[in-house]
């Protein structure tokens, strides 16, 4: 079983929220994935909160090497052009945002073009409804 973590989901990781217990318990059961630009998306959600202060310089560094240290046992999803084309698609049907396209889509790479068993790990409400109606489970229920 594959779980393909999205950038929501995978920043609680590196940062202390409500849900970083849950994220560490669903990164230890299966294969977990991830898109290349969530590695882009978590590394500014980083910045953004060292900048507004809710991570000292000391975290942020502690933070930023636990992230790349990851990648290397994370199986990486890399863009390639039909992603991008599907992107399209994806936000034709749904109200998203680019990255979040482009999450969805790495995810359904995995699942629909190589038949694989995929859970969709996501914590923002608007792409994880996108992940149901194009009919992946995703984690949380």
């Amino acid at each position: 079983m594959i779980r393909f973590f999205d950038a929501s989901a995978l920043v609680k990781r590196y940062v202390d929220e409500p849900e970083s217990e849950q994220v560490a318990a669903l990164l230890d059961e299966g294969t977990p994935a991830v898109c290349r630009i969530t590695e882009v998306e978590i590394s500014s959600a980083l910045a953004r909160r060292r900048h507004e202060g809710d991570l000292t310089d000391v975290d942020y560094e502690r933070a930023v090497t636990a992230l790349r240290t990851d990648l290397q046992w994370l199986h990486v999803v890399e863009l390639d052009r039909q992603m991008i084309g599907s992107t399209h698609d994806l936000l034709r049907r749904h109200r998203l945002r680019a990255g979040d396209a482009v999450q969805l889509a790495a995810c359904l790479e995995l699942s629909r073009g190589y038949g694989l068993d995929v859970q969709f790990v996501a914590y923002d409400v608007r792409l994880a409804d996108a992940g149901r109606r194009e009919g992946l489970v995703v984690l949380p229920g």
